[in-house]
């Protein structure tokens, strides 16, 4: 989970997906943008590796994930 307060991240528009395949194919990556997908090919995936490494040092653990959950579901519950 990314909490508000992580700020402004490198994918406000959405998720994307890195798929790796056998040599010889390469590593694709996929996102949804407002005029439709796109794919790329390597060496052009490694943004989306450094987007999803920069993304995973701002979210939650999964321990603090699950505390955020439930102290919001219990203000709601109010």
């Amino acid at each position: 989970m990314l909490p508000f307060s992580a700020g402004a991240h490198a994918s406000p528009t959405g998720a994307f997906r890195i798929f790796t395949m056998e040599k010889p194919f390469p590593e694709v990556g996929y996102a949804e943008t407002p005029k439709g997908a796109i794919y790329v090919e390597s060496p052009d995936t490694q943004r989306f590796a450094r987007t999803y490494d920069e993304l995973r040092e701002l979210a939650l653990t999964p321990e603090a994930s699950a505390e955020l959950i439930s102290a919001t579901a219990e203000k709601l519950s109010r």
